[in-house]
């Protein structure tokens, strides 16, 4: 596969904030660098990297809020488990295979993309969820169904949230209900 780069960007729907990112894919996997303003619960502004391999299985994410100078960076064998930065052995993320960064609507397009699923399938799944901006890690139980070739409905295992997220043929969003919505890369400063 030739080196392929994308340009997106993410807004609210309504209120201040934006997501800037840049999506480099290849025969290795994948790596995201965005960079994310918003204002919920209050203002924060986020920089992140992921590393995806080439079965797209997160092995390396850096969040970084620089507004309160606070960051997590976390490594993963693809096995679900993960290490904090100085190696210590993260025993509560344990069976997590994907990321998902509460500030970005890129997290949901990894296990998209990983799980593979077909029109009327499910699975369900253990993200290493990081909260923007608390900057905190936990465990987090998700289920992923695909209800239409660019459509998958998204549920917290945990809570009663549900959102049914439109994906473009690469699987990236471009509607995530009330959250977030795709609009041109590039046009306005993050």
């Amino acid at each position: 596969m030739e080196s392929v780069t994308r340009s997106l960007a993410w807004a609210p729907p309504s209120g201040p904030g934006r997501e800037e990112t840049t999506v480099i894919l290849d025969d290795n996997g994948c790596t995201a660098v965005g960079h994310i303003t918003g204002t919920d619960p209050h203002l924060f502004d986020v920089y992140y990297r992921i590393e995806i391999d080439d079965q797209w299985r997160t092995r390396y994410v850096l969040v970084s809020e620089t507004l309160s100078g606070r960051s997590v960076e976390i490594r993963s064998g693809g096995d679900g488990r993960w290490w904090s930065d100085d190696g210590r052995l993260l025993r509560h993320l344990d069976a997590a295979i994907d990321v998902d960064i509460s500030a970005t609507p890129f997290s949901n397009t990894l296990p998209v993309r990983r799980l593979g699923i077909e029109v009327g399938q499910s699975a369900e799944i253990v993200a290493a969820y990081v909260d923007v901006p608390a900057m905190t890690v936990s465990a987090d139980p998700q289920r992923y169904t695909r209800l239409l070739p660019d459509v998958y409905r998204y549920q917290s295992l945990d809570s009663d949230f549900t959102r049914d997220v439109l994906v473009d043929e690469l699987g990236f969003v471009l509607e995530y209900p009330g959250l977030f919505s795709r609009v041109p890369a590039g046009l306005e400063p993050v």
